[in-house]
């Protein structure tokens, strides 16, 4: 074989042959997934290569002949056999890298099946065939499930009907894919989820429990987390003693006792602290005194204490969430 007739993974695969088995794993280790794959078939099918071809390659990429091996013909498939007998990690490193039929296509450790399933919806059934037959068991059955069903079975037939296919394209498919998931990930932002769930209900008042209600119905995990997001009566419990002291600031009294009728004694002792001593002896006499009132009243009165403490959290005047604690 002369050296003008070799291509230039031909002539890569002479050069890294030539280092031995200690450094050619390190020089695939530089190298992408997809030049790996092709100078790994190179290898493959060089065979044997007399040492006046060898220099001919070294001196056009290196101007320098520095074969260790100059003293007789490199045997190509015999550096594969004795590197495939070592046990050492570089040498299996460099096996691995070299484009085998069990090839792992990366992208799937990238992504999920969703945001792939956009990526690659518009491919033909045979693209989409090739990429589920290298995907992961679990991965593959989420991203079959987001075709149309006509569209699942296509593709189906297309992988069992699947040979041998080259690790080359594979590995260039897999390249082009990690680009467009990288691609479409950076371009996307986050939008919804259980936190802008428990706003929304936040912002719903007196609605928000009948819907958590229901949703717990269907999803009870789902809804405990949502409960765990939001702001609500029982919470205020949570805020320190100056925090209840500011609140009530900002609140007619009328409307704080209305607010808290009917309410743990430890709620309203804790309202009670944050007031001087003459305003809490006033304000439980008067919640004392407070006769029967309507629902829908203290529950809007309670609405309101909610978003006034709400408002002062968002503004950094109420710590809330494990920020705080008791003030000594």
């Amino acid at each position: 074989m002369g050296a003008k007739k070799l291509s230039p993974s031909d002539k890569a695969a002479i050069i890294i042959a030539t280092l031995g088995e200690e450094l050619a794993p390190q020089v695939f280790a530089s190298l992408g997934v997809a030049d790996s794959a092709k100078i790994g078939r190179s290898l493959r099918g060089l065979g044997s290569i007399d040492l006046q071809e060898i220099e001919v390659v070294l001196n056009e990429f290196l101007q320098l002949l520095q074969s260790p091996n100059k003293a007789k013909a490199l045997d190509v498939r015999t550096f594969m056999h004795n590197l495939s007998s070592k046990k050492g990690a570089n040498n299996l490193a460099l096996l691995d890298s070299l484009g085998t039929p069990d090839y792992t296509m990366r992208v799937f450790e990238r992504t999920r099946p969703e945001i792939l399933f956009r990526v690659i919806s518009k491919e033909t059934p045979q693209t989409l065939a090739l990429i589920l037959s290298h995907a992961p068991s679990d991965f593959g059955a989420a991203l079959v499930k987001l075709f149309p069903e006509a569209l699942r079975i296509d593709i189906l037939l297309r992988m069992a009907r699947l040979l041998e296919v080259d690790p080359e394209m594979i590995a260039e498919l897999d390249e082009q894919l990690i680009l467009d998931v990288d691609k479409l990930g950076s371009a996307s932002q986050k939008i919804g989820g259980i936190k802008k769930v428990a706003e929304i209900l936040n912002a719903m008042n007196q609605e928000a429990g009948v819907l958590l209600d229901k949703i717990s119905e269907r999803q009870p995990t789902l809804a405990a987390d949502i409960q765990q997001e939001m702001f609500t009566f029982a919470d205020l419990m949570k805020i320190n003693e100056r925090g209840i002291a500011e609140i009530v600031k900002g609140v007619k009294r009328e409307s704080l006792i209305l607010a808290l009728r009917g309410s743990p004694v430890e709620m309203v002792q804790k309202f009670a602290k944050g007031m001087s001593e003459r305003s809490a002896k006033m304000f439980r006499e008067d919640l004392d005194a407070l006769g029967a009132q309507k629902k829908s009243d203290v529950l809007k009165a309670r609405d309101e204490l909610l978003a006034h403490t709400r408002g002062l959290i968002e503004a950094g005047k109420v710590e809330f969430g494990g920020s705080g604690g008791e003030y000594v």
